[in-house]
C-alpha cells in the first residue's frame, strides 16, 4: 500500500480534477443556486469523490449555496458529528456532509495513514464542491482544511471549529519510536483490532465524549454514543483510529498561513481536548476568533453555529475575504 499512499500525494500536489459521482436518481444541487420562493427544498442527494482510487462519500440536502461539513478526525469519527447541525442550515444552504476516508461510508483500505494522504483526501472534498462553497471543518481537520486552502484550494469561506495545529511547537509525537512501533504492530496484529474495540465500546465512547469532548457529560446522547461506536467497530477502521491515537496525523499550521487565509473560528472553550490557550495563537495570527463556552458548539449549541454561517443573508459579514479569489 506504500504505492498507493505516494500516488495519493503525488495527486495532491498536482491539484488534478477530482471526479464526482452521483447516482442518476440523485437530484442536481449547484453551489449557488437558490430556488423560487416557496419552491420545496429537493430530496437528499448521494455521491462520491475520489482521492485517487479510493471513493469519498457526501449526502447534499437544501437549497442555496453551498455548505460543506468536514468532520473531525478521531476514533470513530463520521459525518455524524453534524446531525444537529444539519436541520438548521437545510432551509437556507445546499449542506455537503462526507464521510473523511477511512471514516463512516466512505473507503477504508488498509492504507499507511500519513499527513499527506489526509491533506490530499480534505483537498480532494474541497475542490470537489467548487469555489463558491464555504467549508466548515472541525478540530484536526481544521488544521488540514486550512493548509489546502493556503495552497490553492479556493473557497467562498473558510471556518473552523476549535481547529489544532497552532500549539506549542514540538515534534509530531507520531515521529517519536514508541508510537512508530504501536502503529506498525497494531495495523499489521489483531492487537491492533482489539484495541479499537476497546476505544468502540460504548463505556470508553461515552467517556472520551462527556470528559474531553463535550463541554457537559449531560450533552452527551445515547445517539451519539452509538454512531461513535457503530464507526469504530467497521471493517478495517483501526488504521485511521491508529494513525490519529498515535499521533502520526498532527498537523503543524505556520501563522503565516493563518494571515494569509484569515479564517473564522469559533473556539469552543467547554472541551478539554486542544488547550485553550491555543486561541490566542490564532488571534495573533490573524484569525478571526470567536470564543464559545461549550465543547462541541454544532453538537451542544448549534444555533451558535447556525446563526455564524447564516450571518451572509442578515448583512452581517463586511469583513474582505482574501480567499474569495476571481477566476
Amino acid at each position: 500500500m506504500v504505492g498507493v499512499a505516494v500516488l495519493i500525494a503525488v495527486s495532491l500536489a498536482a491539484e488534478p480534477r477530482v471526479p464526482e459521482r452521483t447516482p442518476p436518481t440523485a437530484p442536481d444541487v449547484t453551489a449557488g443556486s437558490v430556488p423560487a420562493t416557496g419552491e420545496q427544498v429537493p430530496p437528499p442527494a448521494r455521491g462520491v469523490t475520489y482521492v485517487g482510487p479510493f471513493a469519498q462519500a457526501w449526502t447534499e440536502e437544501g437549497r442555496g449555496p453551498r455548505v460543506l461539513l468536514l468532520h473531525a478526525i478521531h476514533a470513530g469519527a463520521g459525518g455524524h458529528e453534524w446531525s444537529a447541525l444539519v436541520p438548521l442550515l437545510r432551509e437556507h444552504r445546499s449542506v455537503r456532509v462526507p464521510d473523511l476516508l477511512g471514516c463512516g461510508r466512505s473507503d477504508h483500505p488498509d492504507l499507511d495513514y500519513t499527513p499527506q494522504v489526509v491533506l490530499a483526501a480534505v483537498g480532494s472534498l474541497i475542490r470537489a464542491a467548487g469555489p463558491n462553497t464555504h467549508v466548515v471543518a472541525s478540530s484536526l481537520t481544521g488544521a488540514y482544511a486550512l493548509k489546502a486552502v493556503a495552497h490553492g484550494a479556493r473557497v467562498a469561506g473558510l471556518t473552523l471549529i476549535t481547529p489544532t495545529g497552532l500549539g506549542n511547537p514540538r515534534p509530531p509525537a507520531g515521529e517519536r519510536p514508541w508510537a512508530k512501533a504501536i502503529y506498525s504492530v497494531g495495523r499489521h496484529t489483531p492487537l491492533g483490532d482489539v484495541f479499537t474495540l476497546a476505544l468502540g465500546a460504548r463505556p470508553s465512547v461515552r467517556w472520551f465524549l462527556g470528559r474531553r469532548a463535550y463541554g457537559s457529560p449531560d450533552n452527551v446522547s445515547e445517539e451519539a454514543v452509538d454512531a461513535y461506536s457503530r464507526e469504530v467497530q467497521a471493517t478495517n477502521a483501526k488504521h485511521l483510529a491508529l494513525a490519529f491515537v498515535t499521533g502520526r496525523l498532527a498537523l503543524r499550521i505556520e501563522p503565516d498561513e493563518v494571515r494569509e487565509v484569515q479564517p473564522d473560528v469559533i473556539w469552543a472553550c467547554g472541551q478539554r481536548f486542544t488547550p485553550n490557550i491555543e486561541a490566542d495563537a490564532w488571534i495573533r495570527a490573524g484569525a478571526n476568533v470567536t470564543m464559545r463556552g461549550v465543547g462541541m458548539p454544532h453538537v451542544e449549541a448549534p444555533q451558535l453555529v447556525a446563526d455564524h454561517l447564516l450571518r451572509d443573508d442578515r448583512g452581517e459579514l463586511e469583513r474582505p475575504r482574501p480567499w474569495v479569489r476571481a477566476t
